[in-house]
């Protein structure tokens, strides 16, 4: 389940964690608001996290994903390599093969910049009824990031009917998978996107 958490993510994500696809021009992490933010960001599972194929869905109860800001500013967008994918409790045995890269592109919505977060090089491979399963990302799009300025507190990353490519393992397991779930922010504990 480790790897359904870097495919859907690092989850992470990374993390997500950190925290998006836009067509911003430059995408800055900051916390707290206005310091530039090149840490670690760290995502935890809010709820469950699936996956789901087209003979079986995948459902995890816990999964983390952390990343490194490693570049940000003019000309770029936030993000950097996935250090960690924790992903347990699922009904299937998940191993990350890659952990993969994130990227936050920044996204203005009415006066708010939030972001689209994708991944790529991430790769997993969940153990089914029906065979082994591998999907890959590449530059895939898993999610919608919403900083502090909106949630009031910890940044969140919504996974909405992402769909990742199937790119090995049993033809039974469909084409792709959809992946669903979200993600906080724990590291830090507050952040703002900028563009």
């Amino acid at each position: 389940m480790n790897n359904l958490k870097a495919v859907g993510l690092t989850a992470i994500v990374a993390a997500a964690l950190l925290a998006f696809a836009g067509s911003a021009s430059a995408t800055t992490i900051t916390s707290p608001t206005g310091t530039t933010y090149t840490g670690t960001i760290k995502l935890e599972i809010e709820g469950g996290l699936k996956l789901h194929g087209a003979f079986t869905t995948i459902d995890c109860t816990n999964a983390s994903i952390e990343e490194k800001i490693e570049k940000h500013g003019a000309g770029v967008t936030a993000g950097g390599n996935i250090s960690s994918v924790i992903v347990s409790g699922c009904n299937f045995a998940v191993t990350v093969l890659k952990k993969g890269s994130m990227e936050i592109h920044a996204q203005t919505v009415g006066s708010e910049v939030n972001g689209t977060v994708t991944l790529s090089g991430s790769e997993i491979t969940v153990a089914t009824s029906i065979g082994s399963c591998i999907f890959t990302t590449s530059g895939t799009s898993i999610g919608t990031l919403t900083g502090s300025q909106a949630t009031g507190s910890s940044s969140t990353l919504d996974i909405g009917s992402s769909v990742i490519p199937r790119t090995a393992g049993n033809f039974l397991c469909g084409s792709s998978g959809t992946l669903t779930g979200s993600f906080k922010t724990t590291t830090p504990s507050a952040s703002w996107i900028d563009s």
